[in-house]
């Protein structure tokens, strides 16, 4: 604020923004100010005294126009009100986040905004195919899996020849190959040659993706699906995406063949397990035949037993037979 003056220096440019934007076009006199402006003579007198009194505007022979000072001071009122209509526009999204959440001014500052509608909630998922459909590389951070849409991510990013590296949280990770619905297509996109899939535990909340270097976007999720989607192509906003995917890669480690054999059925474990099913069924189902050929074994030794022990006291009793009938001729013979 100059000396002298009673008002403050925004009040003043807030006031006096046509006049200055008026001569930053090309310097201009009174006249050409008041027709540019359409205002009454005393109207461009009164905006000339206050704005030279402020050190904004200069005048050389009756031709005004800006200093250093109204220069700087227009651009950052213009700086203002663009980033306050941004916010407008965004406003009934951003209003929906939580107010910790760690999205960076540098992000929001000339993003574009595009929120879901309850009548096609599905549409903004168009705003993110067509940032990356013509990608030569795409990275990308799941904290959630919109299952949906993932075979059609999926087709659209291999079949354009792009590079996709892509972290997906470990809970997602489990959640997709525990499903057999899911599996077998998440399995095969993780084999691909040009997707390279990690994994983690993502610490923030909302998706993240950066294309080629030329543009990044944040998706926003709700309990039924995304909520919204902010982009921006400015180099500070690429600038922020790429901390926040080098901190994720941080902790990523890739999803390697062992994940993914975990996740499959085994067929040699498959084969075993009926071979060992097969053995014991067989068992179960010879068991009785065994039973009984044991029985019968026992039985034929038992009468081979006694036969032997009938055959031993039939020895037995000749011999005591033979006996008795030599005794009785010897006593015979005596007798005569």
């Amino acid at each position: 604020m100059m000396a002298g003056s009673d008002h403050s220096l925004d009040t003043i440019v807030g006031k006096r923004q046509s006049f200055l934007e008026s001569v930053q076009k090309n310097p201009k006199g009174k006249c050409e100010l008041e027709t540019d402006l359409d205002v009454s003579r005393s109207t461009v007198d009164r905006g000339i005294r206050e704005l030279e009194n402020a050190g904004l505007i200069t005048s050389t022979n009756n031709t005004y126009r800006l200093t250093l000072a109204g220069r700087t001071a227009l651009t950052a009122v213009q700086q203002y009100h663009r980033r306050l209509q941004e916010i407008d526009t965004g406003r009934n999204l951003l209003s929906t986040l939580p107010s910790d959440i760690d999205i960076a001014d540098v992000f929001l500052d000339g993003a574009s905004f595009a929120q879901a509608s309850p009548e096609i909630p599905d549409r903004i998922i168009r705003h993110l195919f067509e940032s990356i459909e013509s990608a030569d590389v795409f990275r990308g951070v799941s904290p959630v899996a919109l299952a949906g849409y993932l075979d059609e991510f999926y087709t659209m990013t291999t079949v354009n020849g792009t590079i996709v590296k892509h972290v997906v949280d470990e809970d997602v990770v489990e959640t997709l190959l525990a499903a057999p619905e899911l599996r077998s297509g998440f399995i095969e996109q993780a084999r691909h040659n040009r997707v390279n899939l990690l994994s983690c535990d993502v610490s923030f909340s909302y998706g993240l993706w950066i294309v080629d270097d030329t543009e990044a976007g944040v998706v926003f999720y709700s309990d039924t699906g995304v909520r919204g989607i902010i982009m921006n192509d400015s180099d500070t906003a690429i600038q922020w995406a790429h901390n926040q995917w080098e901190s994720v890669m941080t902790d990523a480690t890739p999803i390697d063949e062992s994940t993914l054999q975990g996740a499959e059925p085994d067929i040699t474990d498959i084969t075993d397990n009926s071979r060992m099913d097969n053995s014991v069924t067989s068992t179960e189902e010879t068991t009785p035949d065994s039973k009984l050929d044991a029985s019968s074994d026992v039985e034929i030794n038992n009468g081979i037993t006694a036969r032997t022990q009938r055959s031993i006291e039939s020895d037995s009793a000749s011999t005591h037979e033979n006996q008795a009938t030599q005794d009785e001729a010897e006593t015979r013979q005596v007798q005569i």
